[in-house]
């Protein structure tokens, strides 16, 4: 290679040499190729462009099913990422419905227009101070491993498009899918049962976090249901064992959820009288079972409900109560300062109370206590045990769960979706939406939590906790 380069430095200018023509030839040939490769993905990427304006012009759910995990990378490709429409609902009475089921799926028609249309994608746009909290994803089944149960596909979905909302009722539908699994389950040779279901069941609830995290009460029901795996007996059939957890699943359901609600009416009941008026806020399947029976009694009282953007949820709430024969008044978050004057007590649900008796319920909740608390109105919360947790949190920060920022777009308050001004926010570098789903509420502000172990006020919630863990 030295002598080559001299020679070709003590030749004439302009003398071609053989391997230099040759070097030449290479790199004019080389340059062709780039160039038409970069044509070939310049024509590429304009087709593909325009395919996903005309399916945003027909108003078409894009074609492509995307991993959650896979959402980020294809979008900075400039790839397209579908999300869920419609589910359908689940049986059981498991399924708490958002407005007929209509404000979620209107808000999942709305995300997956949003996710398909603009490229940005939405980690990209998350508020500084919530970047740590995962965004509630629209999961396909596209990508599913064939291990993961048809009935954990179907509830994923449920989940995704919020047509089985509310912890209780996430919680029931959440065992009863367990339910299928098990019956369903063969155990693999060279293996037991009680080692092999427990992995087999941890897969299908990954595949249920890609849709939502898990509630409270999942997780509680969870563990335990993990716990009666593991002590099953290596000494009966398959059979029996499957048999025997699911009449376990059945009989945890009626008396952590159903019993234990029965219960919470009987005696949250005693709290209202003649000539009240109670305010609520969103949607609680229990305090609408003690309004109804409120009702049944004979007990002449009127029902606020307040009500709060993306879902909506208080809607159904009143349509159920004032079909009973309840006056019931509605009214949004916005307007609640001029509703407070007339209200003689608070009930409100609950997500989970922590165990430093913090309530963690849906946004919004804790603005409706505080203002209650200034006018000495008392609040009640009615709550199952299972919602209690371990956990302490002295914030709304540190844990919590985002929902799309997509949902916020919908302005529409039937079930038609109506993106409204906010539709082109990915485009603006200078606006970023925030979409948080939980609050906490200070023990300060409640009077008492109904439970079926009876009411108590704030501070004795880590006396329950410790019976229901040692028990």
């Amino acid at each position: 290679m030295p002598e080559l380069s001299a020679k070709v430095a003590l030749a004439p200018p302009g003398t071609p040499t053989p391997k230099g023509q040759q070097q030449k030839g290479i790199d004019k040939n080389n340059a062709e190729t780039q160039g038409a490769k970069a044509q070939r993905k310049a024509e590429k990427a304009a087709r593909r462009a325009a395919k996903v304006s005309e399916q945003g012009k027909s108003n078409k759910p894009p074609l492509e099913a995307v991993a959650p995990g896979r959402v980020q990378s294809q979008a900075k490709q400039g790839r397209t990422a579908s999300g869920v429409g419609n589910a359908s609902s689940g049986g059981g009475g498991s399924t708490n419905s958002v407005g007929n089921v209509t404000a979620g799926n209107a808000i999942s028609s709305l995300t997956t227009q949003g996710t398909a249309i603009h490229g940005t994608d939405i980690l990209d746009k998350r508020v500084s101070l919530f970047k740590h909290l995962e965004i509630t994803r629209r999961s396909g089944t596209a990508d599913a491993a064939k291990d993961i149960h048809p009935a954990i596909l179907a509830l994923t979905l449920q989940f995704a498009s919020y047509t089985v909302i509310g912890s209780s009722a996430r919680c029931r539908a959440t065992l009863r899918a367990f339910q299928t699994v098990i019956k369903d389950y063969r155990t693999p040779a060279g293996t037991t049962l009680s080692r092999n279901l427990t992995n087999h069941l941890s897969r299908q609830i990954d595949f249920l976090k890609t849709a939502r995290p898990l509630s409270i009460t999942m997780g509680n029901a969870i563990r335990w249901l993990k716990q009666e795996i593991s002590v099953v007996s290596i000494d009966i059939s398959d059979d029996q064992a499957r048999e025997s957890l699911v009449e376990k699943i059945d009989t945890y359901i009626r008396d952590k959820i159903e019993v234990a609600d029965r219960v919470i009416v009987q005696s949250a009941v005693k709290q209202i009288s003649k000539g009240d008026v109670i305010l609520t806020f969103s949607r609680s399947a229990v305090v609408e079972q003690v309004f109804l029976e409120a009702n049944l009694r004979g007990i002449e009282f009127g029902v606020v409900v307040v009500d709060t953007r993306p879902f909506y949820e208080g809607k159904e709430m009143v349509r159920r109560l004032s079909n009973a024969g309840l006056r019931c008044e509605y009214v949004l978050i916005s307007g609640l300062s001029y509703v407070l004057n007339d209200i003689t007590s608070v009930f409100l649900g609950a997500h989970a109370v922590l165990s430093n008796g913090q309530l963690y319920s849906r946004v919004g909740t804790a603005l409706v206590a505080m203002s209650a608390k200034r006018k000495n109105i008392p609040v009640i919360v009615c709550c199952e045990s299972i919602k209690f947790s371990n956990r302490v949190q002295l914030d709304s920060v540190t844990f919590n769960e985002l929902g799309s920022p997509d949902d916020l777009m919908n302005i529409s308050i039937d079930s038609a979706p109506k993106p409204g001004p906010l539709k082109n926010w990915r485009d603006l570098p200078n606006l970023k939406l925030l979409n948080i789903l939980y609050d906490l509420t200070p023990p300060d502000y409640i009077k008492k939590i109904v439970t079926e172990v009876g009411s108590l006020p704030p501070s004795s919630v880590p006396v329950i906790i410790r019976e229901y863990n040692s028990a």
